[in-house]
């Protein structure tokens, strides 16, 4: 059974809240592993990811600021804060090179972690970023910003319901996730900053740029009914330019949430790719 201790840093000013395995194993402190969630999810939502991953690495799930029980956003919040809050997470809790996973918003922030702090990690794994869902070019892109308003306007919706009519808005929206994931998910929907939404778009640089300046090996997972198509994956690998290990899967029958839908392919994606690692 494996018992997530929660915990607090200060970064900057602004108190992140984390969940972290810990432990060590026959030799000696276990690597470091750190799990990003997605926009209005949080660390909890890695529940089963983590548990996993426990059995060898310490695993540490922050929430996000805007989430979970991390400080809600302040006036000079933007999602670069998050990629300097990770930072700042890992110097304070003495992590050395963790491997850094990241689901949609938080892939984004893990690719920005990559290309800001180049030294910090000895490895990232993007699970379907946002890439080109919420471009730099939003204000003057009408189907990109017609989009973010869709979002915006379900996420704020279901917020305002009750936890068990959000739980049954997840079993009629995602029947293929499993309960404990139906459970995690409508937790998260009430503990998210609805400011939120007024501090798109993600990133002031297209995954493009990106690609070519990450140097530590890159997993992307992609799914047939996520944001990531198979075009811009292979892009992203034509555009890749370090000598270290790029890798990309595509995982048939899931959407933007692929490891609560596809869980074994998923695992066997990340499984594999750690494996590579050594």
């Amino acid at each position: 059974m494996v018992n997530f201790t929660p915990g607090d840093v200060k970064i900057d000013g602004v108190n992140i809240h984390y969940y972290r395995s810990g432990g060590s194993n026959r030799v000696g402190q276990k690597p470091p592993f750190i799990l990003l969630h997605g926009a209005t999810d949080d660390g909890l939502c890695w529940s089963r990811t983590a548990k996993d991953l426990a059995e060898r690495y310490d695993v540490i799930m922050p929430d996000a600021q805007g989430h979970g029980h991390s400080d809600r956003l302040n006036a000079g919040f933007s999602f670069k804060s998050h990629t300097r809050q990770v930072a700042g997470l890992v110097k304070e809790l003495g992590l050395k090179k963790p491997i850094i996973m990241g689901h949609s918003m938080g892939a984004g922030t893990t690719s920005n972690v990559a290309v800001e702090y180049p030294t910090l990690p000895k490895a990232i794994i993007l699970e379907d970023p946002a890439w080109g869902m919420m471009p730099p070019t939003t204000g003057n892109d009408g189907a990109a910003q017609k989009n973010h308003e869709q979002i915006k306007a379900y996420q704020t919706a279901v917020a305002k319901m009750s936890i068990e009519d959000i739980k049954a808005e997840c079993r009629k929206t995602n029947p293929t996730w499993p309960e404990y994931e139906v459970e995690t998910w409508a937790a998260s929907r009430k503990l998210w900053d609805n400011a939120l939404f007024d501090n798109m778009p993600l990133t002031d640089i297209p995954y493009e740029v990106i690609i070519t300046k990450i140097q530590c090996p890159t997993l992307l997972i992609i799914a047939e009914n996520g944001i990531v198509s198979r075009e811009t994956a292979e892009k992203a690998a034509k555009l890749w330019k370090s000598k270290v290990l790029f890798k990309w899967v595509y995982i048939k029958g899931a959407g933007h949430s692929i490891r609560r839908e596809q869980y074994a392919d998923y695992k066997k994606a990340v499984d594999e790719f750690l494996k590579e690692l050594g």
